[in-house]
C-alpha cells in the first residue's frame, strides 16, 4: 500500500467511525429517555397520553400529557400558518423581483434576526407586544397567540432560507423557457419555478414544523402556562416543552412525575423523529 490508499483508507475509517459514534449516541438518547419513562407509562397506562389534567403535586397526582399535546400542535399549527406563506413570500421575492443588493440586505437581516436569543424575543414580546393584544381584547397577557407570533420570528429566518435554497437550486432553464414562452415573471416564479421546488418546499416545511414543535424557551414566557386546550387565540396554553423546561429542575429525581416529564420528552422525541424521516423520504425523492 502506498502512502495515498494508507490516508484514504484512513479518511474512511474514521468516517465510518464517527458516522457510527452518532448513531450510537442516537440509540442511546432514545434508550434513556424510553428508560426514564417506563414507570409512569407502566404505573399510569394509556391514562398518561389520553387524560386531560395535569396536576402533578396534588395530594392525587393526575398525569394527563393529552391537553398539553393538543396544545403543542395547536401552537405549531397556527406558527404554521402565519410563518409558512411569510416564508415562501420573502423567498419568492429574493429569488424573483430581488435585486442583488436587497437580496443582500434581506439574508443580512434574516441573519441578524437568526441570531437573537430566544429569551430576548419573549421578553420584547411581553414588554411590547403583550400589550398590544390587551387592546384587542386579550384577557391573558400570554396566550396562545402571543406564543405563536414569537415563533413566527423563531422561525421565519429558517423557512425564508430553506425556501429560497429550493427555488434557487431549480435549473434557471425552466424560468428561462417560461419567460421565452410569454409568461409574465409572477406566474414564471409561482406556477413552474415553484412547482419545480416543490420537494424542496415540503422539506422546508416539514423542518419549519419540527423546529417549531421543539422551541421552549418562548412558548415557556409568552404562551401563559395554562395545561388547557385553547378555545380562542386568547387563551394560555402550555405545551410539552415549557412543561419540561419548568418542571424538570424542581422534580423528585424518580419519581412518578420525574418519569412522566420524560414521558412527555418521548413523545416530543417521536414526533421530531417521525418528522425528520419525512423530510429525508422527500430529500431522497427530489433527488432521483
Amino acid at each position: 500500500m502506498n502512502k495515498r490508499e494508507i490516508k484514504n483508507n484512513f479518511k474512511n475509517i474514521m468516517v465510518v467511525c464517527v458516522a457510527c459514534f452518532s448513531i450510537l449516541i442516537l440509540v442511546m438518547i432514545f434508550g434513556f429517555i424510553i428508560k426514564e419513562s417506563v414507570p409512569a407509562i407502566s404505573r399510569e397506562g394509556f391514562k398518561l397520553f389520553s387524560g386531560m389534567l395535569w396536576y402533578p403535586t396534588h395530594s392525587e397526582p393526575e398525569y394527563g400529557l393529552a391537553a398539553m399535546f393538543i396544545g403543542s400542535l395547536l401552537i405549531t399549527l397556527l406558527t404554521a400558518v402565519i410563518v409558512l406563506p411569510l416564508g415562501y413570500i420573502i423567498a419568492f421575492f429574493m429569488y424573483g423581483y430581488a435585486k442583488p443588493w436587497e437580496k443582500n440586505i434581506i439574508k443580512s437581516s434574516i441573519d441578524l434576526l437568526s441570531g437573537v436569543p430566544s429569551v430576548i424575543i419573549g421578553s420584547f414580546l411581553l414588554v411590547y407586544v403583550a400589550p398590544i393584544f390587551f387592546k384587542l381584547g386579550a384577557w391573558s397577557r400570554e396566550n396562545i397567540l402571543l406564543g405563536a407570533v414569537g415563533l413566527t420570528i423563531l422561525s421565519l429566518p429558517y423557512t425564508a432560507s430553506l425556501m429560497e435554497e429550493a427555488m434557487s437550486s431549480v435549473d434557471k432553464s425552466m424560468k428561462e423557457g417560461a419567460l421565452a414562452l410569454g409568461a409574465t415573471k409572477f406566474r414564471a416564479g409561482f406556477s413552474v419555478i415553484s412547482k419545480a421546488a416543490m420537494p424542496g418546499l415540503m422539506n422546508a416545511v416539514i423542518l419549519t414544523l419540527n423546529r417549531i414543535i421543539g422551541e421552549t424557551m418562548v412558548v415557556l414566557m409568552a404562551s401563559g402556562g395554562a395545561a388547557i386546550i385553547p378555545m380562542s387565540l386568547w387563551d394560555p396554553v402550555r405545551p410539552l416543552t415549557a412543561a419540561i423546561a419548568s418542571e424538570m429542575g424542581e422534580v423528585e429525581l424518580g419519581s412518578i412525575h420525574y418519569s412522566a416529564l420524560f414521558a412527555a420528552g418521548l413523545v416530543l422525541l417521536t414526533i421530531s423523529f417521525i418528522l425528520t424521516l419525512i423530510s429525508k423520504k422527500i430529500s431522497r425523492r427530489s433527488s432521483k
